[in-house]
């Protein structure tokens, strides 16, 4: 546990400095279409500082495939929905740790204090649904929609499997 809070604790510092311009989006062109360009854009500059991160954390690493550069650039794209706000991502880091029932009944309703934290909890869904209304395709869709799932369904593939782990271990880190 506490190796997860000094993460956290990390992640929150390098959060508050992130930007990212929209001139710097120019090298996203081969991975997203404009429709999946403009729901990048419509991520915070926390959420498109961490899957840009991501992304490059994953070519450095040798990957090429497109739908895993696809899904790391809008994995968080669901958050959009809430908006989840910095503090959301502070409170929803304790809830799950310390209250875990009070972070699985989250507040679905739009409109209440607490549906960004439902947003939080279910952005990976959420963002699935975007990014498929965006064009992208079933291989991205499907790892946007598992990020966040320590084990995918047994009827999964290996090359997907290969390709969630690898985004999910370049998540952890940045």
């Amino acid at each position: 546990m506490a190796v997860g809070v000094l993460y956290r604790v990390r992640q929150f510092t390098l959060a508050l400095g992130a930007h990212v311009s929209r001139e710097r989006t120019d090298d996203l062109a081969p991975y997203l279409d404009r429709p999946q360009l403009d729901l990048f854009n419509r991520m915070s500059s926390i959420d498109q500082h961490h899957c840009k991160a991501v992304f490059h954390a994953l070519q450095v690493a040798g990957h090429r495939d497109p739908s895993l550069l696809s899904a790391a650039l809008l994995h968080d794209v669901g958050k959009t929905l809430g908006p989840v706000r910095i503090w959301h991502r502070v409170l929803a880091v304790l809830a799950k740790t310390l209250v875990p029932r009070l972070w699985e009944s989250m507040d679905a309703n739009p409109g209440t204090r607490l549906y960004p934290l439902y947003v939080h909890r279910q952005h990976a869904a959420m963002g699935s649904d975007l990014a498929a209304q965006a064009g992208c395709g079933k291989d991205a869709v499907w790892l946007i929609a598992h990020h966040e799932n320590p084990e995918p369904e047994s009827q999964v593939g290996d090359r997907m499997r290969g390709l969630l782990v690898a985004l999910q271990d370049a998540d952890r880190v940045n």
